[in-house]
């Protein structure tokens, strides 16, 4: 078992080829604006979080959740223990991106048992 276990759910991820409806349609649900990069961002509703980012071609369909992204409080550390486990990572070891500008985001992906996609992030 995980010493650095999850904290928390952080996000569930959907694409989509209507970032301007999704939004409307989150909005609607009582979702506010969290992060907001126009095409992507993130929308939130007390403790959920949906982030929505432009579909890549035909790699994901349109509405399917694309991963399942966990809150770490130490991302090198769990990082280490899931590769000891041997799973299939999708990231090239710990990456980041300005989602949380001018905070930082820090994540790794790997594959679950049943082909879903797991993210492990941490914000600062």
């Amino acid at each position: 078992m995980l010493k650095n276990k999850p904290t928390g759910l952080a996000h569930v991820a959907v694409p989509t080829d209507d970032p301007a409806g999704t939004v409307a349609f989150y909005e609607n649900l009582g979702f506010t604006r969290l992060v907001d990069h126009d095409i992507r961002g993130m929308l939130q509703c007390g403790s959920c979080v949906v982030e929505y980012y432009p579909r890549r071609g035909d790699q994901k369909p349109v509405g399917n959740i694309d991963h399942i992204a966990l809150a770490s409080d130490d991302l090198d550390a769990a990082f280490e223990e899931v590769s000891a486990m041997g799973v299939q990572f999708v990231t090239n070891g710990i990456e980041s991106n300005q989602m949380f500008e001018p905070r930082s985001n820090r994540y790794f992906t790997f594959i679950g048992p049943n082909g879903e996609k797991i993210e492990f992030c941490q914000i600062k």
